[in-house]
């Protein structure tokens, strides 16, 4: 029994470290850390349920496990749970099936999932919620089983093409930025102007961007190949306005590094370390902030540029939904249908569309 708590524990330090550290604060300071089997299980569970998030959830896209907040889980509701549990109770949806498959391999997680499997997840789940709610750092448990619940849809966070302009403008100028952001302004700007209008150009995910050297870029073609999430390679184009912005950078950053371009990063800090997502996130924060005030732009993140481009796209492109599909590279046009929802007049700007047909 000694050695098998030996190997519970292993696995459980294991796992941890792979997530966040506030999953630690409460696998070990829940009320059966003595029980270390039972530890494991708490674990693997929190584990699958971050998994999901990072995976389907468009606020997450792109971060990685260890990305996630405290914070990020005060936002989710009760919906996002119900759906959560939906999907793993569905052996048919295939979106969830090589995630699932996934962390079964890895975690040796149970395959089959009863009644009773879903109720213990949940349970996992409300009691994570619960012990940080009672410590004071979240105010409500989105897991706990309530009847009849009643969830409003979110609303999506996106910029319009006038706010976009003068986002770059500001990211361009550097107006209205104070202190060490507008001192410092000249030394990030080639930089920061090529990384946000390459993502408000092309919809990707922040974390596809930074992966790339500039040796993936072919200014031939106007493209980028990526490894998009979840492995897969992809040849992404840019207009001929963006790829003047990444050549004058990358030609600088040529000069600076005096290496090969496959080894130097696309977007890199004053050190020459690759840029990491949540320095991205930061930086698309100041831009926002100083460009639309801060009450909108303390909402923008990279993941709402990637919203921002997939909103312009369907306008410009004519509501073509399946190459937007294709253009964000999403496994189910259920995931694209956030944006076509969303966009404004849709319903309304068809009203005559039938008027003298018949």
């Amino acid at each position: 029994m000694a050695n098998d708590n030996v190997n519970y524990s292993k696995k459980v330090n294991a796992l941890l470290d792979e997530m966040p550290d506030f999953v630690a604060d409460f696998i070990l300071n829940f009320k059966n850390s003595e029980n270390p089997s039972t530890m494991l299980q708490y674990t693997r569970d929190i584990y699958d349920f971050l998994r999901f998030m990072v995976n389907t959830m468009p606020d997450h896209d792109g971060k990685d496990i260890k990305d996630l907040t405290l914070d990020d889980l005060s936002k989710l509701t009760s919906l996002d749970v119900n759906r959560y549990l939906t999907l793993i109770r569905s052996s048919k949806d295939r979106r969830f099936t090589k995630l699932r498959n996934d962390v079964i391999e890895k975690n040796n997680v149970p395959s089959n999932h009863k009644a009773s499997t879903i109720k213990r997840l949940r349970a996992t789940l409300s009691s994570m919620f619960s012990f940080f709610m009672t410590s004071g750092r979240l105010k409500s448990n989105p897991a706990a089983a309530r009847g009849n619940n009643k969830t409003t849809k979110k609303e999506l966070i996106y910029l319009t093409n006038a706010q976009q302009t003068k986002l770059l403008n500001t990211v361009r100028s550097g107006e209205n930025l104070a202190g060490k952001a507008a001192t410092h302004h000249e030394r990030y700007v080639m930089r920061d102007s090529a990384m946000i209008l390459l993502l408000l150009d092309t919809g990707l995910r922040v974390s596809e961007m930074l992966t790339t050297n500039i040796a993936d870029y072919d200014f031939d073609s106007c493209c980028v190949h990526v490894v998009r999430k979840g492995g897969d390679s992809d040849v992404v184009s840019f207009s001929d306005e963006c790829a003047s912005y990444l050549m004058e950078y990358f030609d600088a950053q040529r000069a600076r590094f005096l290496i090969s371009d496959d080894q130097i990063p696309s977007f890199t800090t004053l050190q020459g370390e690759r840029l990491g997502v949540r320095a991205v996130e930061n930086l698309v924060k100041k831009y926002a902030e100083a460009s639309l005030g801060t009450a909108k732009g303390k909402s923008i993140t990279p993941h709402k540029l990637r919203s921002s481009f997939a909103m312009s796209f369907y306008e410009a492109s004519g509501n073509d939904i399946l190459l937007l599909k294709e253009k964000l590279h999403h496994n189910s046009i259920n995931t694209t249908k956030i944006y076509t929802e969303a966009a404004p007049g849709r319903k309304e700007d068809t009203r005559n569309i039938l008027q003298g047909l018949r």
